[in-house]
């Protein structure tokens, strides 16, 4: 069973996206994490991620409110080190396709050891070093 996963950023703004159609989907998955014994964690840009979304959407304050819960959400907010830095400029090299952002989450799980990544993100599927699953698809292993 898998006790650790980081959460990328998605899965918090879907969770506050009443007109998302996996809303719902997100919101089991976070109500199920109660009765596991799952240790969540996501890092430091998943928060800059979420405030830089809800300022291009002009809801700061929402962005802002989100950020909170999700550092409340997780048992530690993992931050962008120098191991996490080294990690991300050889997945970098590896994984020359792929967003940026993905690989810099990519490498804070890897760092950390964390081989789940929960995310509606299908560029993460790539990655073969770790396990990318939906919160749908978490449900079903749990």
């Amino acid at each position: 069973m898998m006790n650790s996963i980081y959460i990328d950023t998605n899965i918090f703004l879907d969770l506050f996206d009443k007109s998302s159609s996996s809303s719902s989907s997100t919101r089991s998955f976070f109500e199920s994490l109660h009765s596991h014994s799952i240790e969540r964690y996501t890092s430091a840009e998943t928060i800059q991620e979420i405030v830089y979304v809800a300022k291009k959407r002009n809801q700061l304050k929402k962005g802002i409110k989100i950020a909170e819960i999700a550092i409340k959400m997780v048992r530690e907010l993992l931050p962008i080190s120098k191991a996490v830095i080294e990690q991300y400029l050889l997945d970098s090299l590896i994984h020359t396709s792929s967003d940026s952002r993905d690989v810099i989450h990519l490498s804070a799980a890897k760092a950390n050891e964390i081989k789940t990544i929960i995310t509606y993100d299908k560029g993460f599927k790539k990655f073969k070093e770790i396990r990318a699953l939906t919160p749908a698809e978490f449900l079903a292993l749990v």
